[in-house]
């Protein structure tokens, strides 16, 4: 495996990711500048701005509902009111007799005590009395008594209506003589018959205009007239003539002009506005905070990228990979010591330890194999010459069994006869060592197969049993066999050579470890779980098994075992898919039980 394989995991799994996502963070960027600036600006000045103007306009119209109260109390006073009905009545040009100019004269006085009374305090610039006609006819300041203001743009058309103190604008144009002017309507009764006009100073809202601790630097609040024009700034007058174009609508107004935002809103007590303003830069500060943060979250996130790809990704991923890849390599030529190294930190920890485990696991099973392939190589040359030394014994066997029957048929004494006899049959007795030792050889092989065939269960009992008898010879035994009158009329179909040297085993076996007593040889068809048995057992009254060589019994050629026999019923019973079962007590004898399933072909 390569590197570079690793190399485009790499680049698929960090790289690509993080790029596409860099792009997608640089877009949102501009599109953020570009497109969606203004309209994420667009209501962020306007909470700080409502509050700030509803504090000033609630300031404002205080002010003013003040200044109202007083005006209109003043013009309830009886002695200005009646005094000013007398100079009201006066026509001017006219030549007064001298009584009457003296009651002119002490009316004048009168309503003059009246005003000065007021504009001392401070609270006013100007205080002026104005008939219904338009003349001043009696003011705090002497230079503008008797002037004729019917020309004025707030006494044409709209004296005539008031019915309370109103606000009328702003007075003078220059800085000493700037105020605000009101006008309240004297009646007497309910007619009309003069108006108080009333110069307010400026400072006083001026001072309502500063912002102690505003949010932006650029943020000021200024009173305009319903037009626009900009008539009152927190240090007095205006410098220059300024008109917001605004519009007559008589709401609140928020909006963004000339790189300036601003948000209007109308005095409840004087035909004024608050406009609040603030400039762009100012306002958009908290965002270009925001941009510079995020651009900086974006340069960092490619820096990251760089980083994680040069030198990261190679450390971390790429390296540990390529050391793993190359250990693995190594084991599959064979080298199993190769050293994987430390600093694997993660994931890569966990890896290391399943190579190293499944390392070990591959020794393991190494070790096992070739310790199979040394077993499986004696138990080749065992089998072979056990296979070899038996021709080599049985032919000779053979000749003297040969030469012995023919010396026992020509043989008249029969005490000779009894010996040869016995000389025979300790022969063939090593004959059948020799054929099991053969069997035992191709059993351990596996080279034979298993050749199912329908035969007499019965029938081949009662070979068994003679063979058993012969075999018996002069000790005291007897022997029994019984088989289950289901199989005298049907055919038991499986392997009938290896059943009966099963059996013959058993027999052999019993007789060989039994001196006297009884031998029993049964069998019978049993049926477990819908498949059809065959239960043969050979129980014997010898000498038992100790109950810890239970174990031992059934491997070939180990000190515990009775005979090979025990180990070939045993390998030929696994052949046909059977077990075998042992119950013993010793100095009772045993009893050995064999399950062969019926109508089974197994191959081995």
């Amino acid at each position: 495996m390569k590197v570079k394989f690793f190399q485009r995991i790499n680049t698929r799994i960090s790289l690509l990711p993080m790029s596409i996502l860099l792009v997608i963070l640089i877009a949102g960027g501009i599109g953020f500048y570009y497109f969606g600036y203004a309209r994420f600006l667009q209501d962020f000045h306007k909470g700080y701005f409502i509050t700030l103007s509803s504090e000033k306009k609630t300031a404002f119209d205080s002010w003013f509902a003040y200044h109202k109260s007083d005006l209109e109390g003043l013009s309830r006073r009886g002695a200005l009111k009646d005094n000013a009905a007398i100079l009201a009545g006066v026509q001017p040009g006219v030549k007064l007799r001298k009584k009457i100019t003296e009651q002119i004269n002490r009316s004048q006085a009168v309503i003059s005590g009246e005003l000065q009374e007021k504009a001392p305090a401070g609270r006013y610039k100007m205080l002026s009395v104005i008939s219904k006609d338009g003349r001043v006819i009696s003011s705090s300041r002497q230079d503008i008594l008797n002037a004729d203001w019917s020309e004025r743009d707030f006494f044409k058309g709209k004296a005539v209506d008031l019915k309370s103190a109103v606000v009328i604008g702003f007075y003078g144009d220059n800085g000493a003589d700037y105020g605000i002017e009101m006008l309240t309507p004297v009646f007497e009764g309910s007619e009309q018959i003069a108006f108080i006009h009333a110069v307010l100073p400026v400072k006083e809202l001026a001072g309502f205009l500063k912002i102690e601790r505003g949010l932006y630097k650029t943020g000021k609040i200024d009173v305009t007239d319903m037009d626009g024009n900009l008539l009152l700034v927190k240090d007095g007058m205006p410098q220059k003539k300024i008109r917001y174009n605004l519009p007559k609508n008589g709401h609140d107004i928020s909006g963004y002009r000339d790189k300036i935002f601003f948000y209007a809103v109308d005095l409840r007590q004087a035909p004024l506005r608050l406009i609040s303003t603030a400039d762009k830069s100012d306002v958009t500060r908290p965002f270009n905070i925001l941009l510079i943060g995020y651009c900086s979250v974006v340069g960092a996130v490619f820096l990251m990228t760089v980083i994680q790809n040069s030198y990261l990704a190679g450390r971390v991923i790429t390296k540990p990979i390529h050391r793993l890849a190359n250990a693995v390599k190594s084991f599959s030529f064979g080298d199993m010591n190769v050293d994987m190294g430390k600093g694997y930190k993660g994931e890569f920890t966990e890896l290391k330890k399943s190579i190293e485990d499944m390392l070990e696991e591959l020794k393991a099973r190494e070790e096992s194999l070739r310790e199979s392939i040394r077993t499986k190589e004696k138990t080749r040359l065992k089998s072979m010459f056990f296979s070899k030394m038996s021709w080599e014994f049985k032919e000779p066997l053979n000749n003297i069994i040969d030469k012995i029957k023919s010396v026992l048929d020509a043989e008249a004494d029969p005490s000779r006869k009894d010996m040869l006899g016995d000389i025979i049959g300790a022969a063939q007795n090593t004959l059948r060592i020799m054929d099991d030792l053969i069997e035992l050889s191709r059993l351990e092989e596996g080279s034979f197969a298993v050749s199912p065939e329908e035969f007499d269960m019965c029938g081949m009992m009662k070979e068994i049993e003679d063979a058993a008898r012969n075999l018996i010879g002069h000790k005291e035994i007897e022997l029994i066999a019984d088989c289950h009158e289901s199989f005298a009329d049907r055919p038991v179909y499986a392997d009938r050579h290896i059943v009966r040297q099963i059996l013959e085993n058993l027999v052999n076996n019993a007789i060989k470890t039994t001196e006297a007593g009884t031998i029993t040889i049964l069998s019978s068809p049993v049926l477990k779980d819908g498949v059809e048995y065959l239960e043969a057992s050979v129980a014997d009254t010898g000498a038992g098994i100790e109950p810890e060589m239970l174990e031992y019994i059934f491997e070939e050629l180990s000190e515990q075992q009775a005979s090979v026999g025990l180990a070939i019923a045993k390998k030929a019973a696994d052949a046909l898919g059977g077990k075998i079962d042992v119950e013993s007590t010793p100095g009772k004898g045993s009893v050995f039980t064999v399950t062969i399933p019926l109508k089974a072909i197994i191959y081995r």
